[in-house]
Parts: C-alpha cells; sequence; structure tokens
C-alpha cells in the first residue's frame, strides 16, 4: 500500500452553485457562493484528519473548470473578441479561486501538521482526470458526494468511475 492518500477538490463547485454571474452597476461580475466553499472545508478536513490518524500524505488534486465556458464558447450573439474577452475573464477567476482554495488548504495542512503536495489541473473530463491520478496509488480517495445526474447512462459521477473500475477505498463527504 502507499503511504498517501488523494483528495480532489474542485469537482463540486458547479453542483452547488460555486461559480455564477451576478450583475453590479459596473457591469457584470463572476461570484462564488459560499456554500462551496464551506462543502470543500469539511472535504479538507476530513481527508487531513484521516492522513493525521493514519501518518499519510495529502496529495491534493485540484480540478480547476466552469460551467461559464460552455456559455462563452456558445453565445451566437457575441463576437470574437468578446468572447474571448469573456473566456479569459472566467478563466482568471477560476484560477484565482484555485489558489485561494490552495492556501486555505496548505493552511489546514499545517495546522493539522500533514505533509501535502497540490496538483492543480484544467480539465473539461474531471472523471477522467482523477481516474488517472489514482493509478498512480493511493491507499485512500476523498471525494466530494456529488449530485445523481437526471440520466445516469450518459454522465457518471466520479465516484461511479472509479469504482467501476476496482477502486474500493473511496470516502465522499
Amino acid at each position: 500500500m502507499a503511504d498517501r492518500i488523494l483528495l480532489v477538490l474542485g469537482i463540486s463547485a458547479e453542483e452547488y452553485g460555486g461559480i455564477f454571474i451576478e450583475k453590479t452597476a459596473e457591469g457584470r461580475n463572476v461570484k462564488i457562493k459560499g456554500k462551496a466553499q464551506v462543502a470543500e472545508e469539511s472535504l479538507m478536513k476530513e481527508a487531513l484528519l484521516y492522513a493525521r490518524d493514519y501518518s499519510k500524505k495529502v496529495v491534493a488534486l485540484q480540478i480547476l473548470s466552469s460551467d461559464l465556458y460552455h456559455y462563452g464558447y456558445n453565445d451566437i450573439i457575441l463576437t470574437a473578441p468578446p468572447k474571448t474577452q469573456f473566456l479569459s475573464y472566467v478563466r482568471s477567476k477560476v484560477i484565482e479561486r484555485g489558489e485561494r482554495c490552495a492556501e486555505r488548504f496548505r493552511k489546514l495542512a499545517k495546522e493539522h501538521g500533514v505533509a501535502v503536495e497540490i496538483k492543480t489541473i484544467e480539465v473539461d473530463d474531471p472523471p477522467s482526470a482523477v481516474l488517472e491520478e489514482a493509478r498512480k496509488g493511493y491507499d485512500m480517495i476523498f471525494l466530494h458526494r456529488e449530485k445523481k445526474h437526471l440520466f445516469p447512462l450518459l454522465k457518471k459521477t466520479t465516484e461511479q468511475v472509479l469504482r467501476k473500475q476496482g477502486y474500493r477505498y473511496i470516502a465522499t463527504c
């Protein structure tokens, strides 16, 4: 067995309404709702407590993505320059959110006295990225509990993909 655990961050931010567009007097701004941060924080704490109790290192796979990219690519009204500007703005906000999350995680890990490594990736298909990372060998995988999709045959949750590949030591919070 490996001496490390995998913590997957960023998957459920969209499901909790994590990133959205807010209309302000100056225009529009991409914001992050607090519910996603609370859910990620509890997942981080669970993984760190497990790692501390079993003397494991935590490898955090931080997945950066947003459903807002879809709107930027498929907007039929905007011309190319505003689309590009919108997509780069969304990307900068997603990266900014990722940096804040990583900093919170480092601070929590330091408080718990656990060694951590953070890998940040941008992908369109999170389950495949998590599966690829899980193949490197981990004792336990910590995931957010994802909502079941309306048509589960078309889109599986990350947990379903991992279990189908034979991973049994998965904790969902």
